[in-house]
């Protein structure tokens, strides 16, 4: 159970340091993609990543970089978490005895396994996302 714990511990900063770094390229990527069509003749709003940087720090602060961080942050610690539990049960179930290292195909399986059980939660997940951006639009 110690283990078990220690994975969901771990799985949970993993995630949540994820996010924390690479949240602000999401946001930066989404109002790029989510920008109108300029009309003929006229500039797009954002020239580029960095611009996009500079305007949005300059509208929002730093702040507007993590804008609606709340949510993806619960989902890719949780996910971060069944990630490494379900990978770390694995690694105990194929281990041919407690410590001893994993084979190439071992190690395979084990990451396909959790990657699968990962890929089952996340995609509703994902979906409903991709869905409400595009309906906020």
């Amino acid at each position: 159970m110690a283990d078990v714990a220690k994975d969901l511990t771990a799985g949970t900063i993993g995630g949540a340091a994820q996010l924390i770094v690479g949240h602000p390229f999401d946001t930066i990527k989404v109002k790029l993609q989510s920008q109108p069509v300029p009309p003929p003749g006229q500039l797009p709003r954002y020239s580029g990543a960095i611009d996009t940087v500079k305007q949005t720090i300059a509208a929002e602060g730093p702040r507007g970089l993590y804008k609606g961080m709340g949510a993806p942050l619960a989902t890719v610690a949780a996910l971060n978490a069944v990630l490494f539990t379900v990978r770390g049960q694995m690694e105990a179930l194929l281990r041919s005895e407690p410590g001893a290292p994993l084979n190439v195909n071992q190690q395979v399986v084990v990451g396909a396994g959790a990657g699968v059980v990962v890929a089952i939660l996340a995609t509703p997940t994902e979906l409903v996302k991709c869905r409400s951006v595009h309906f906020f639009q």
